[in-house]
């Protein structure tokens, strides 16, 4: 177990086998989450209108942190560097209720805030889709995590809310044959609590390192999460064959193989007709495997157990145990460029809450 106790991060359950607009709450003990809104329809996007000048990020001294050892003094400081304005409830007839509405939508270009989409929304979210000091904060914070290299998958970044402490933040690509081009989203209320806020989003940076057009080549068609080796000798979801090196394909090899027909059988091919139906496979699958996942909401799918264990290898210590999940996360390990990954967002965490 590492040093700093590991900090359980629950998230909304998904149909959807690419798109992660997942709940993610620091929750003690875990909780099953509500289902994920819907995407807003294309059709609700008005005129666009240019974004201002973002504000310009922090410039704290720099230092020199890139182990877990040092991220708690980090983690500690942040919530006094990353200052967002505060944002209102919603009041009204939406005062709490948990309807979500996609507030603004900003082109990413270069990994800076492009044109500013203003979306439709009650007259009660006016106030929070006209903050636009905190929307900048909320991205300046965003993109100061990730390399370049990393960042240039986002295209898209939306700012929305489904009420406080649901969903926090999602990753989506709509076009689930075209990975190279993916929306980001971060809930305004949600985002007041920094720390949640960079767990989640190396949890979703996971999913554009995993899922990425560089990781599973463009497909012709929609595929089904069934293996078929005669036409993909290596593992196979809806979104495509994945490369033989690819680090799903080899997750899949070390940790999913020997149980993958059963969560089939078990979770995704089982007819259901409530989330809370979902939710109970899920779980009653996690607890099956409990030492082979870091969560509960790991047990989802493959993809959401990369997520979630990536998420463990960035932001604790390394473990040393013998347990399925331990093992998971030193799999990350193996691969000089993601211990390298690692320590630039450690870094990046550090030498933006340098006071």
């Amino acid at each position: 177990m590492p040093r700093r106790k590991l900090l359980l991060v629950t998230f909304a359950l998904l149909f959807s086998t690419l798109a992660c607009r997942a709940a993610t709450r620091l929750i003690f003990p875990e909780t099953a989450s509500p289902n994920p809104p819907p995407a807003a329809p294309s059709s609700s996007l008005p005129t666009e209108i240019a974004a201002d000048t973002p504000s310009p990020k922090p410039s704290p001294a720099p230092i020199t942190c890139t182990d877990a050892s040092c991220l708690d003094a980090c983690l500690t400081r942040i919530n006094e560097t990353l200052e967002t304005a505060q944002t209102e409830a919603i009041g009204g007839e939406y005062a709490d209720k948990e309807a979500s509405f996609d507030l603004v939508a900003y082109k990413i270009r270069d990994g800076k805030l492009g044109n500013r989409t203003v979306l439709y929304v009650p007259e009660e979210y006016k106030p929070l889709q006209q903050n636009l000091e905190t929307q900048k904060a909320i991205w300046n914070y965003t993109s100061s995590l990730l390399p370049p290299d990393q960042l240039k998958w986002i295209s898209e970044f939306f700012i929305f809310t489904d009420g406080p402490d649901n969903t926090l933040a999602w990753v989506d690509n709509r076009d689930i044959l075209d990975r190279s081009h993916w929306q980001l989203g971060v809930d305004i209320l949600d985002a007041e609590d920094p720390i949640d806020l960079t767990y989640t989003l190396v949890h979703e940076f996971g999913h554009l390192l995993t899922l990425n057009t560089d990781q599973i080549p463009p497909a012709d068609s929609y595929s089904t999460w069934a293996q078929n080796p005669s036409t993909c000798p290596q593992f196979s979801l809806p979104e495509g064959c994945t490369h033989p090196d690819s680090y799903l394909n080899l997750f899949y090899q070390s940790f999913w193989a020997d149980i993958y027909d059963e969560w089939l059988e078990s979770v995704e091919e089982v007819p259901v007709t409530s989330s809370d139906e979902y939710d109970k496979l899920v779980e009653d699958f996690y607890f099956r495997y409990e030492d082979m996942f870091v969560s509960s909401y790991a047990a989802t799918n493959i993809n959401e157990d990369m997520a979630e264990t990536f998420m463990y290898f960035v932001l604790e210590s390394k473990p040393e145990g013998d347990l399925i999940f331990e093992q998971k996360i030193r799999f990350f390990y193996k691969f000089p460029e993601l211990v390298s990954l690692r320590a630039q967002i450690i870094q990046n965490v550090c030498t933006y809450t340098q006071p």
